[in-house]
């Protein structure tokens, strides 16, 4: 693992960075793979304060990935075995805060996102959750998908993983993270609505819609859906989904 690390005279580095012994209030974790193209501009748009730690887990990348990383000496990049599960469970691994934000690279977060999640870690009543979500660009279908997408958290408590998943660091552990394998974030919301009632936040956060773009918007919504119902089958008849995850 590396472990990229700046100074004051550099980049404004926030004493968290520089004193181990400060404990962030949050830790975001982003999973990445060959995400070069976009990773620069994803990683300027993230706040900097001393409240915040963020982790790059890269999966292996063979673009130029690592080396944008390392333009941002804030950012702890660390690289895991591929898969978003495994990923962002090495990225738990070395979180300090004690509200982990688990960020897709293709979803904006910015300055009022943090402001609205900040509140919500001070707020001991909330012990998970995720925002509402917009996809871009904003043509008629992806408005749609949206709109749908979160009708479905409001009536099911059922945020997906574009939507920044957010949970305590207890609560985290103790369900031992992600699974290894897909669909991760859809896992995890179920067990963590044992436990608890996951909060929705506004305003919300804008996700690509390039994977709809690039296979169809049909064909994207129906692979959907054959995931959530797959998926939702498979815990009700199989043990392939036990109670805990792969942390």
């Amino acid at each position: 693992m590396s472990d990229t690390k700046g100074s004051l005279e550099d980049r404004r580095v926030h004493p968290a960075t520089i004193n181990p012994l400060l404990k962030p209030e949050i830790s975001i974790i982003l999973p990445v793979l060959n995400e070069a193209p976009i990773l620069a501009e994803a990683l300027s748009n993230l706040p900097r304060s001393p409240e915040v730690e963020i982790t790059l887990v890269d999966g292996g990348s063979v673009d130029a990935t690592q080396a944008v990383a390392a333009r941002f000496p804030h950012v702890r990049l660390v690289t895991a075995p591929q898969g978003r599960g495994s990923q962002m469970n090495a990225g738990a691994r070395l979180a300090r805060g004690e509200l982990l934000v688990f960020l897709h690279i293709d979803t904006g977060f910015t300055s009022v996102h943090f402001a609205v999640l900040r509140q919500s870690a001070r707020d001991p009543e909330v012990k998970a959750g995720a925002f509402y979500l917009r996809l871009t660009p904003p043509t008629p279908f992806l408005r749609f998908i949206a709109w749908g997408a979160n009708w479905r958290c409001r009536l099911f408590g059922l945020p997906y993983g574009d939507q920044v998943i957010f949970v305590r660091r207890s609560l985290f552990f103790a369900l031992g993270g992600y699974a290894h394998r897909r669909p991760e974030d859809l896992d995890l919301v179920l067990r963590l609505r044992r436990l608890t009632r996951l909060r929705l936040l506004d305003p919300p956060v804008t996700t690509s819609g390039r994977r709809w773009l690039q296979h169809g918007n049909l064909r994207t919504l129906g692979s959907y859906w054959f995931c959530l119902v797959s998926h939702r089958a498979e815990r009700l008849f199989t043990r392939r989904w036990p109670r805990q995850g792969e942390l």
